[in-house]
Formats: C-alpha cells, structure tokens, sequence
C-alpha cells in the first residue's frame, strides 16, 4: 500500500482488511481452560549462553515451538501429556517431565554433541561453517541439479484431483475470559493447532475440491472447480476485496522455486539453483528409514537470521535422481517479517516411479499475532491424488479462462464433502452452527456488520443480500478538503446485479461550501458477461455511458485513490489551478484472461477556469483577453498488457498486489475540431513500461518508463505536464517536490526507480536490527521539450501559461528519496529532496512526505 489515502493497498489494505474482517473474535484470546504452560529459557551447559532456535514440543507431537533470540519459549499443551522434547542439530536431545494442567518454569541446559557422517563432524552453528568440503553442500547441490527431472512437471501432460482447504482461528483460545466469557458454547467448537499443540478456535474455513490439468509444451494450466463452501464469519462479511488477498499471502509453496513468495514477501528458496548454497548453511543430521528407503536429513539455517529466509529440514535420496521425500521448514524468530510468530510448511511426496514422485499433500500453519493483541492461526491444506499421466488432454485448453467452475460449485451438501474430503482432513468444523449460536449475542452481531461496511466500503440498503438493489457509499469519500470548494460532502450509490444481472448504475452529488456548487456523476453500465455482484469484476467486458460535471485539478492525476478522499485533504502546499470540466463520454472496454486488455473511448469536455487558474492570451497591444470555456471532443484507443498481473478488486478500482510480471500500456488520443463543439485538432500519443524485479533476499526494485508526446496546435491545459502531488502522503507515480503545471511540454520522457530493501542493510547494524526498520530509496525524473508553436511567447493566439508554470530546459527535472519504513509495523516516512530548478518562484527544495503502510 504505497500511500495514505487508500482505502487498501498494494499490501496494506491487504493485511489491514484481513484483521479487520477476524478482530470481532480477537478478545478471545485471553480466556483460560486448564492447559500444561511451560516457560522457560534454554542455555548451553558449557558456555551458559542462551540457545536460539530449539525446538520445544510435547511428546507425541510432531511439530513444536522454537526457543527466541534470547533462549526463551513457552508452550502449552491441552492434551494432559507432561514430557517435554527439546531437540536442536548439534545438540544431544533431551527429555523433561512436567507437571500437567499447571504453569512451570524451567531452565533447560542442552549439552552440544556433533552429528557426525564418514569424516566431517557438523557442530553448533556457531561454529566455524565451511562450504569447501562439506558432504551437505555437495548434496544439496546434486538435488538442486536434479530438482525438475523426477516432478510430474516434467511429463507432457498430467490430471489430478485436489482438495484445498484454508482455515483460520483464533490462536491460544482458552475459555472464560473477555468479551465472549458468558459463551460457553464455543468449546464445543474448538481444535488444535498443528504448529504448538495449542487450542484454537476456528471462524472461518474455505474448502475447494478441483480438477487439474497440466501441459508441458506449451505450457499451461486448466484448473476446474467442482465444488466450493465456506462456512463462519465469511458468510456475514462481503469478502470480494480480500478473496484475493487471501489467495496470494497465503498461496502454495513450490519447493523448487528460486525464490518462494510468500506473506507477500520472497524468500530464499532452499533449492534456489543461483543462492541456496550462499544463503544457507547446510548440515547433514541423520540418515532415516522412510517407507522402507534410506534419505539423509538435511538440515539448513540462513547466515544471517534476520534475512527473509527459513530454517528446516530436507529429506533427500542420496543417490540418482536425488528426489525430495519429505520438507519441514520455519522461519526464524527475529527475521524482518511483521505479524508472524511461528510458520510451518511441510511437504510430502510419493514415488509412482524411479524417475516420477508426484506430491501427496502441503501444509502451511502459521501464527499471526497483531501488536500482541489480536492472536490469529491459519492453516492450509492442500492434497493430491488420482494422478493420470500422458493422455494428450488439449480439449482442456481450448478455453481462455485458467479457472473455470462448474455451474452448480456453490451447491453442493454436506454429503458431498463428507465423501469427498481425503480421510486425514475429513473433519466438519461445524460452523454454522457456530455462527448460529453467535448472532444471537447484538454486540456482534452490529460489530459485524461494521466490518462488512469497512471491508466492502458501501451500505446496502437491504438486510437480505437477495433483495439489495442498491447499496450507499463510501466513508473515505464522504468528505474532503480542498481550497477551492472548501469542505467537500460526498454521496455515492451504486446498483447491484439484482437490480439487474446485465444493466448497472453508478453515480455521486457533491457540494462545496466554499464555492456553492453542485458537482454529480452519473454512469450506465452494460456488462455483456454476468456479474457475481458488480459490473467491475475480473474479466470486464462493459460498455459505459456517463456524464460529469466537477472540478479538475490540472497537473494532478490520482493513481492510488479517488480524488476527494479524504486523507488527501492534507496537503504540502496550496494548490487552486482548477477547473470545472462538464465531460460526457461512451467506453468499451474488454478484457482478456491472458492479462491483454483495450479500451475504446469517446469523450467531449468543456472546461471553465477556476480558483487562481485564467484562460487568457495576450493581444497585439500586450493587453490580456479572456478566452473562455476549452472545449475538446477526443477519441482514442488504450491497449494494456499485464503478464501475470496480481490484485485484488474492489467496487471502482483495483489494487494492485506484489508481482513480478511487466505490464505495458499504449494509448492514442484524437481530438476532433467542429465535431460536438470541439475547438482544437490533435493527436496524442503515450507508452508505458512498469516492471518489478525481486532481488531476494535484496528486496525489490520498481521501474517505470513512460513516453509521451502531442502533435497539434493546443492549449496548455491540453499539453503535457508531470504528475505532481501536493499532499504530504506517499503515492507512486508522482512527483513530490515539483508543483502542478511547473513544467509544460508537448512531448516528454518520465522516469521513476523505487527500491524497497526490506531491511537487508538495517539486520546487520547493531542496536537498529532489532527494530525491524526497512530501508527504501526512490529516484525519479523526466525531461521534455514545447514546440514554439505551442508555446504563447512565440503564438499569441494560444492562451498564456500560468503564473508559476514554465518550459524545461536542457536539463531534466530530478528528485531522490530516502526513507524508512515498518516503524511501528505500520508507518512510514520519506526524506525528499529536489535536485534541480531552484530558481522556480515557491518551490521547496526539500521535505518529508509519509505514509501508513500495515503490511507482512
């Protein structure tokens, strides 16, 4: 989420809306049942010093909670067992019993022992660590040689079956404390975490059952959807805005990936076939007996912990083809990911054949904690099976969509997942029974449907999701500020596909206080494919008629958020070159599966001068005349590529989410002259180029390139000018330093590089590593050039330029940031500072812009 004024972000939003959606139950968290609790702090019995990253566990478990930086841990365990297991590689194993159902407190001494295989003896990791020479390397290396030749991807054609599940909870839920004390009914619903053994009480589960078809070349995935449920709070809320989310913080790992992108972050993936071997340490712990078939456990930590890494284990066949059997993997305590106390991913795999493993199930548990107070579990669950191998299946891809559902997959019984759910996850969690029993409390009841107005940004105006018409929004819009109008009261309202599946309606009134004036919108949709609930869903295949009137703030397109939202009502300067723009204009636009988009347009304007702004030009006797209202008619073609775009959709716009595809815009725009009162002939033109590049564990560098130009005789207001921003907050896409209309050119090349280090620099500096600070850096320009014949000094029939607005010269207009973000977990600030032009009346050469950013 790059900026303030968004109502969700690239990433924040994302994260934001997910705690808002659970924090009804958060206060949960603190009731109390009898459970063993074990705190305590494990030392080296030599050296006394604390051990970092042992894993504590409950015997008969198979997963546990790791010690922290200093050593400390606590666990707990509703189960009634009281042996405690501690284990760490390079350590003896060892044993405690405690007392059940009570609260104890011990100091644990492990006593270090090297693991020892043929001649090399692997010790604590504190230890001198070589890569020369070392068995483990050579191992992992083959594996990583080898880590495609065994999968199914490497079979022409593939079919499988799956089922997906994804559960979240409240995390270390006990029972008699807080705001849901007097329910005592929740128990019956609770369950147990995988990660620490701990209660859990589940409040919403999503299940999925699909079919999957795979083909090498050229390569492809269809995936159908049999069925679909989800059960808990999920069917109170409006989850359109976070579905997507969801799906991408949480998405599959796949272990043979170079990087692995997960919780919106990339980590260094343990078989990276360019980093692994200098990022990791490896060690060989054991040989196992797996089915019968030897493997080696390797074992692997990063060099430095704090780097966006994991720690776990592999195991591994120790001769051809090298094939994966089993991974285990965490991430360690102080690594600079927000929210996440405890992460576990473990894959299983099959052999079908020497030369064929095929997956048998993934698993992914972590334990999100908020500022220590809303405590949160997700699970997810995936499971294979049914594989068909090399039957040519190209009736699978005739289609464009990669996901297709069937057309009753919403309607499927109980039954239906009772013998379809694979036997390990064949558990009904009983939520809406739950969720029955729940509504009946009125203070949860309104706290939900709060939730559902945040997370939707709209009312509706029916209690029966069937019966809304129309729904009332939205509360970041409702009011604003800006030196023209004064205080700006909005009202928005949109229909719904049951007002009709085709036929939409969208529109506003706003007024100024300050200027007296009515400004409106009014939109009509037709929506050739059929909605789920509005005409904005993914793929868009609409066509628009529509109808403004309202003010115009040249020099300033807002990229992120609506112009009148009201955090952009905080400016840096004071800005009033506006316009009132009467628009009218008819759009279709079509959307492609492959990421391939074009808009065809027509539009007619007619903007009137307002605030300090003047349409004048200066006659023979230097004398200024006024000129009136500019009036355009344009038409025009966009087209848009995005490579494997990532976002999450919301009613009017969608935000975009981490990724790593190019997504490339062409656009060209024809003004009409004497066609619906047109008055200027043109023709302008514009390219576009925006790529990220994920540097793990170096973090990410944004880069975009635009090219624009216009050829024609025109005003300025038709000219081209960078995008400025004159609020104090954070917005891609503009300059911060530089004012609205400061520069006008008719054609123009921008540029714009962000860094965004996730705090590789910061973890190596003492005292500050601790602080989980990241470290972003930007640099961004533009040079351009103005024809003398649109250029009033040189035509006096063009209209003179502002007051503050000006050519370029030789030089490009530069500017550089630097700044530090996750103070706090959530906040951010930019030191920006101008490199050039000084001599421009008004400007400031440098400032702090910020911005709050809730992300992983």
């Amino acid at each position: 989420m790059e900026d303030l004024m968004r109502s969700s972000s690239k990433r924040s939003l994302g994260v934001c809306l997910i705690f808002v959606f659970f924090f009804i139950l958060a206060s949960t968290n603190l009731i109390y049942g009898q459970s063993t609790i074990v705190h305590g702090i494990i030392r080296d019995s030599v050296t006394n010093k604390p051990v970092e990253y042992a894993t504590v566990r409950f015997d008969g478990t198979n997963v546990g909670k790791l010690s922290d930086d200093d050593g400390k841990f606590s666990v707990s365990n509703s189960s009634g067992n009281g042996k405690l297991i501690i284990s760490l590689m390079g350590y003896d194993t060892k044993t405690v019993n405690v007392p059940i159902n009570q609260v104890s407190r011990l100091e644990i001494k492990l006593s270090a022992s090297g693991v020892q295989l043929g001649e090399v003896v692997i010790r604590r990791t504190k230890e001198k660590y070589s890569k020369k020479d070392n068995p483990a390397v050579e191992l992992i290396k083959k594996v990583i040689e080898n880590k495609h030749n065994y999968l199914v991807t490497s079979r022409d054609y593939y079919m499988n079956d799956e089922y997906d599940r994804i559960l979240f909870a409240l995390n270390d839920y006990q029972s008699a404390k807080g705001l849901l004390k007097n329910m005592k009914f929740l128990s019956k619903y609770a369950d147990t975490s995988l990660i620490d053994n701990k209660s859990i009480l589940p409040f919403s589960v999503r299940e999925t059952t699909s079919n999957l078809y795979y083909r090498k070349n050229p390569k492809a995935t269809r995936r159908v959807i049999t069925a679909y449920q989800n059960q808990g709070i999920d069917q109170e809320i409006n989850t359109e805005s976070i579905d997507a989310i969801v799906a991408e913080v949480f998405k599959e790992v796949d272990i043979t990936d170079n990087t692995i992108n997960l919780l919106l972050h990339d980590f260094v993936g343990p078989l990276s076939s360019t980093s692994s071997v200098n990022f990791y340490k490896w060690y060989i712990i054991d040989t196992v007996s797996i089915d019968q078939k030897r493997y080696v456990n390797l074992g692997f930590v990063p060099f430095n912990t704090r780097d966006v890494g994991f720690i776990g284990n592999i195991y591994v066949q120790p001769e051809a083809p090298y094939a994966i059997k089993k991974v285990s993997f965490r991430v360690p305590n102080r690594i600079n990911v927000n929210y996440v106390d405890n992460m576990l991913v473990t894959q299983e795999f099959e052999e079908k054949s020497p030369d064929l493993w095929v997956p048998v199930r993934f698993t992914t548990a972590i334990d999100l904690s908020m500022y220590n107070m809303a405590k949160f579990y997700v699970q997810k669950e995936r499971t294979f099976s049914n594989f068909i191998f090399d039957l040519p299946l190209e009736a699978a891809f005739s289609g464009s969509a990669p996901v297709i559902y069937l057309s009753d997959y919403k309607k499927q019984k109980d039954g239906y997942w009772n013998n379809n759910r694979p036997d390990a996850l064949n558990k009904d969690y009983r939520m809406d029974e739950m969720m029955v029993e729940f509504r009946q409390n009125k203070v949860i009841d309104i706290t939900l449907k709060v939730a559902d107005i945040l997370s939707s940004q709209y009312v509706p105006t029916s209690r029966e999701e069937e019966k809304n018409k129309l729904d009332i929004g939205t509360p970041l819009t409702f009011y604003s500020y800006n030196h023209l109008e004064g205080n700006r009261i909005r009202l928005t309202a949109s229909t719904t596909k049951f007002f009709h599946p085709h036929f939409y309606l969208y529109g506003y009134g706003a007024y100024g206080t300050k200027d007296g004036k009515w400004k409106y919108y009014g939109e009509a949709t037709w929506a050739f494919n059929r909605k789920n609930y509005h005409k904005d869903e993914y793929p868009r295949h609409n066509l628009s008629i529509a109808y403004k009137y309202d003010v115009n703030p040249l020099g300033q397109r807002f990229l992120q958020a609506e112009r009148d939202n009201i955090l952009l009502s905080f400016k840096a300067k004071r800005y009033n070159n506006m316009t009132y723009d009467r628009m009218a204009e008819i759009n279709y636009l079509h959307e492609y599966y492959n990421g391939f988009s074009y808009n065809l347009f027509g539009r007619t304007h007619d903007e009137n001068a307002a605030g300090d702004l003047r349409f004048e030009r200066r006659n023979e006797d230097d004398m200024l005349i006024e000129m009136g209202n500019i009036k355009t008619t344009e038409v025009g073609l966009n087209l848009r590529y995005a490579h494997d775009e990532k976002f999450f959709q919301q009613r009017r716009r969608r935000r975009s989410l981490p990724s790593k595809g190019v997504i490339l815009t062409l656009s060209h725009t024809i003004g009409l002259k004497d066609v619906l009162n047109g008055q200027f002939n043109y023709h302008k033109s514009a390219l576009a180029i925006d790529k990220e590049f994920w540097i793990a564990p170096y973090g990410r560098l944004g880069v975009t390139l635009k090219g624009e130009k216009v050829w024609g005789k025109v005003p300025f207001p038709i000219l081209l000018s960078a995008n400025a921003n004159s609020s104090v907050t954070i917005q891609r896409g503009s300059f911060y330093m530089l004012k609205p209309l400061e520069f006008l050119n008719d054609s123009q090349f921008t540029w714009d590089v962000s860094y965004r280090m996730g705090g590789w620099l910061f973890n190596r500096i003492p005292l500050i590593k601790g602080l989980k600070w990241r470290e972003v850096a930007g640099f961004r320009g533009f040079f351009g050039d103005l024809n003398k014949k649109n250029n009033p000094d040189y035509n006096r029939n063009l209209m003179i330029f502002p007051e503050d607005s000006r050519t370029m010269g030789k030089k490009p207009y530069m500017e550089y940031s630097v700044g530090i973000e996750n103070i706090f977990q959530f906040f951010r600030v930019d030191y920006v500072r101008r490199l050039n032009y000084f001599d421009t009346p008004g400007i400031d050469k440098h400032g702090f812009r910020i911005s709050f950013d809730v992300s992983f």
